[in-house]
């Protein structure tokens, strides 16, 4: 710390920094450096001396009150202003004593729960084995003042939403370093779900909303039910916000009548957006969406992308979700792509379930697909299939858009018959995961690995999208888009009925939202395991944390191409 300057200025004595000291144990001295004044201001301009001498002398004073919170009700606290030459320091003794334990609980539960034994029991047996309530344990006012927090709300979440607190004390004996505790619930009435009202519908059929209530007037109240409400509500396209809550009557019957709030979204969306990726090159794409088809809140939604080697046309109307918490859409689908010497056309029908429960996403898919595939040297594929898919998805993170401990796990089945408007038969599988795991205090490891086969005793039959290539990024960097697969003899690189990929990645911070990163890839698609030969990609990259998410460049190695190859991606929605 640079050395203070004092000076008289108005006969008043003043200080730009000074030296402070305090004696205490590691965590009774992380506590005080955060509130006490004399070490906030330790690096304040022209402080006066006579402030300063102020500050430390109520230290002890707010040291004490700060110390009594952490269970310290006998502690010893002096605090001392030194002045040599033109330096200033304070010095801060702190004798904590010996802490203060809990000696006697005294938890009550009053009114209707009563009522009902079995119930307030398991909910007593629950709450009482909490740790700020163990007989023995240090008393720090904070856990104290959670815990009342902890088990009000655990009798307000289900029945008893009127419950409050009618006694709460704890009782400090600081000759026996013991305190005694004691709070009583009042459990209010028992309460059950009334009808349900909603407001703020002018737009849309009122129906669309009220067919996502499944809370039947006469069921026993719970929070969790109705904040789920809320969370599906939002979700739906043609509302833009909602606010579920609930009036709960004072008189009998005890009746919680549901409020439902919405903010309509607007009838029509049009969506511009523009970007670029080493994979597929500069990216357009255009959207339009109307959420009231023939006044049901049916939305039909067209989009257009184009990309230097992908285009695609996709239009689709999906319906309001089912009481099974599934969406159904029907869709079609045109894709033109020309990558690695193969130039495909793809038309696309089908009807899709989709369902999303917390972490996990399920997708059900029959689809009708055609294509034709021009594989080189003149020879043109034109498989066609009727394929259904299922699709399982679970994530498992402590943030989606800056992941630093967690998986994601996608596993996919599904196939066609020979004997049902399809080429051939055949099935596929396919698995990727993915994990996140911290390293020290700001390194992250990911690491990931896929694999895929399609059981089919002839590749030519299977639509392309049924079949695997690799390469680029994610997936093996080092080598192109989709250049990882079959080669055919005029360089063409066709699909293969079997893939393993796999990547290892260390990111480490570097400045602000910046890390760099260095990893290694391996993988390859083939025709068969026997023809499956493993590509190596190594490199280092950088990573920015945007608002939206992950944005990276990487400079990537090719092992076996013994070739350098930039993968880079951006977006932006405008």
């Amino acid at each position: 710390m640079s050395a203070p300057i004092w000076a008289l200025a108005d006969d008043v004595a003043r200080v730009d920094s000074y030296d402070v000291k305090i004696d205490a144990p590691k965590n009774v001295s992380d506590l005080l450096e955060s509130y006490l004044d004399v070490y906030r201001w330790r690096k304040q301009k022209d402080l006066a001396v006579d402030d300063l001498q102020a500050a430390v002398d109520r230290t002890p004073q707010d040291a004490t009150n700060l110390l009594n919170t952490e269970g310290y009700f006998s502690p010893l606290v002096k605090a001392t202003l030194n002045h040599a030459g033109d330096r200033y320091s304070v010095d801060v003794h702190v004798e904590t004593g010996p802490v203060t334990t809990v000696r006697k609980v005294d938890f009550r539960l009053t009114g209707t729960v009563n009522d009902d034994v079995p119930y307030r029991d398991n909910l007593l047996q629950r709450l009482k084995t909490d740790p700020a309530l163990k007989e023995g344990s240090v008393f720090t006012q904070s856990q104290w003042d959670a815990y009342k927090r902890r088990a009000l709300t655990a009798l307000q979440n289900r029945r008893y939403a009127a419950a409050f607190i009618s006694e709460s004390q704890a009782l400090v004996d600081p000759k026996a370093n013991a305190v005694d505790l004691t709070m009583v619930l009042d459990s209010g009435p028992f309460y059950r779900y009334g009808e349900a009202s909603i407001s703020g519908m002018q737009r849309y059929p009122e129906q669309i909303v009220r067919d996502q209530i499944h809370l039947n007037p006469g069921d026993e109240y719970r929070r969790y039910q109705l904040l789920q409400l809320q969370s599906d509500l939002q979700d739906i396209p043609q509302v833009a916000t909602a606010i579920v809550d609930t009036q709960l009557s004072a008189e009998p019957p005890y009746t919680a009548p549901i409020d439902i709030t919405i903010q309509e979204a607007p009838l029509q969306k049009l969506g511009l957006a523009a970007g670029y990726s080493t994979n597929t090159r500069y990216r357009g794409q255009i959207d339009y969406r109307y959420n009231n088809v023939a006044n049901r809140g049916w939305v039909w939604t067209t989009k257009a992308t184009y990309e230097g080697l992908e285009q695609s046309l996709i239009t689709e109307l999906a319906f309001p979700k089912q009481e099974d918490g599934y969406n159904n859409k029907l869709y079609v689908n045109a894709d033109h792509s020309d990558v690695q010497g193969l130039v495909t056309t793809t038309y696309k029908g089908g009807f899709s379930k989709s369902r999303t429960d917390r972490d996990i996403d399920r997708t059900i898919t029959i689809e009708y697909q055609a294509e034709r595939r021009d594989v080189g040297d003149g020879q043109i594929d034109t498989p066609h299939a009727l394929t259904a898919n299922y699709k399982w998805v679970r994530r498992d993170l402590d943030s989606q858009r800056d992941p630093h401990r967690g998986n994601v796990l996608q596993l996919e089945g599904g196939g066609a018959s020979g004997q049902l408007l399809s080429t051939q038969t055949f099935v596929r599988l396919y698995g990727k995961g993915s994990v996140y795991y911290p390293v020290g205090e700001t390194g992250i490891f990911l690491g990931r690995l896929e694999l895929g086969q399609n059981f089919a005793r002839n590749p030519d039959g299977v639509p392309t999208d049924w079949l695997f290539r690799a390469g680029g990024s994610g997936s093996v960097r080092g080598y192109d888009y989709q250049a990882l697969g079959v080669k055919a003899d005029d360089g063409t690189i066709v699909p293969g009925r079997v893939l393993a990929t796999s990547s290892a990645e260390y990111q480490h911070p570097v400045y602000k939202d910046w890390r760099g990163a260095v990893f290694v890839d391996y993988g390859d698609a083939a025709d068969s395991w026997q023809s499956w030969e493993g590509r190596t990609g190594v490199g280092v990259g950088a990573r920015w944390i945007s608002p939206v998410g992950s944005i990276g460049a990487d400079l990537a190695y090719g092992v076996q191409d013994r070739k350098i190859r930039f993968h880079f991606a951006l977006g932006m929605a405008f």
